[in-house]
């Protein structure tokens, strides 16, 4: 048993945010079924493409094909809306409400479902017709204003979709809140978030700062707004990053480098001074590490309890020992994908299934769901449900 058994999930989403936010429900074990067109999410790219976006936020899920522009199509997914739990969508909003299948209408059909709406901007306000993406997000959050090098007036985004990701965490956790509700109360109740709050909500220093002192945050690299040395910092061959955040640490980072006179030199002996002075600080050490290989370095610092660790890419973040005895990376069917990082110890989270094709399991859930094979031919004849393409062929 997983923690979500029988959790019957309908997936109504597209890109990136809400389909994040159903596909932790699958891994943690709900029965997601996604909702797609009959040509399929343009996020699976043309056929035989070498990577599909679609596939990283979509395993672990039952997929069917309804048009819903037609009404034989839009009344289907209000009937599996009857007997489901969780209705999940991120289409701008009123988009659904005009097709019968807004939160008004399905909670009267199903007074249990909880609906969860992921948006670009919220359900109101005044950019509530607004179309959201997450670089529009990371811009009007602030975030580009104070992610990259310091001094420097070109706009940087983070370098991952943290507003869409942020999101469709964020909407999966109020998903689990709104069940425990429904324990209490027996009532479903509509779940919100939007791309805009996800990325402000995660400007935690930043926010904190501007709302105490009236202080607006500027670009400052990889250094730490409030301690030094916390920053990325040149090795022989390569960087490091250090994280110095009180006296006892200065003290024993000194030590690993060799020069513990450094940690009492004036303008570098107290945490105040050493952010004001972080230039020359910088110096002073980088001079220093230049002299030995990062991992000699990681060493030195590791046994003094100095947290630090290697400047990696990609390739080596998934080739770091820790991070391959984690398990975080997971096969299945011959396919590699990255593990939703929760570690249930009692009810494991598990990668069941790779990516469904469009249509996969259509005739499979309309039949669970009460409609009968007539009906379900029915649908797929005039256009309003479609089949995986090569069960179409026999």
């Amino acid at each position: 048993m997983s923690a979500l058994s029988g959790l019957k999930v309908l997936d109504c989403t597209h890109v990136i945010a809400g389909a994040y936010c159903s596909m932790v429900l699958a891994d943690l074990g709900a029965d997601v079924v996604k909702i797609e067109p009959p040509a399929g999410e343009t996020t699976r790219g043309h056929p035989g493409a070498a990577f599909r976006a679609f596939d990283f936020v979509n395993r672990n899920k039952r997929a069917i094909a309804l048009d819903l522009t037609t009404e034989a199509g839009a009344a289907a997914l209000r009937r599996l809306a009857e007997t489901a739990d969780v209705f999940v969508e991120n289409y701008r909003p009123g988009s659904l409400d005009r097709i019968g299948l807004g939160y008004g209408r399905l909670s009267k059909l199903n007074p249990r479902l909880i609906y969860c709406s992921v948006s670009g901007f919220g359900l109101d306000g005044p950019y509530r017709d607004r179309g959201g993406f997450d670089l529009i997000a990371q811009a009007m959050s602030g975030i580009m204003s104070f992610t990259g090098e310091e001094g420097s007036e070109v706009p940087c985004a983070a370098g991952v979709p943290l507003s869409d990701l942020n999101a469709g965490v964020f909407g999966a956790v109020g998903v689990l809140a709104a069940l425990q509700s429904r324990h209490t109360t027996g009532r479903g109740q509509h779940v919100e978030t939007s791309l805009l709050e996800s990325a402000l909500a995660y400007t935690i220093w930043e926010s904190g700062l501007f709302l105490t002192t009236g202080e607006v945050a500027k670009r400052k690299g990889t250094r730490h707004r409030l301690a030094a040395p916390y920053e990325a910092l040149k090795t022989a061959d390569g960087h490091m990053v250090v994280g110095v955040n009180n006296q006892r640490l200065w003290v024993r980072f000194c030590e690993a480098l060799g020069r513990p006179g450094l940690a009492e030199e004036e303008g570098f002996d107290r945490p105040n001074r050493r952010v004001k002075n972080r230039d020359a600080l910088q110096a002073r050490i980088e001079g220093i590490l230049a002299g030995d290989t990062t991992a000699n370095w990681m060493a030195r610092l590791e046994a003094v309890g100095v947290p630090a660790g290697p400047l990696n890419t990609i390739a080596q973040a998934w080739d770091d020992p820790q991070v391959k005895a984690r398990g975080l990376l997971a096969e299945v069917a011959g396919r590699r994908f990255v593990r939703t990082p929760i570690k249930l110890h009692g009810t494991p989270v598990e990668l069941r299934t790779g990516p469904a094709e469009v249509g996969e399991h259509t005739r499979e859930v309309l039949f669970e769901a009460g409609f009968s094979p007539d009906e379900i031919e029915a649908l797929i004849t005039e256009g309003a449900a479609a089949v995986e393409r090569q069960e179409v062929a026999q």
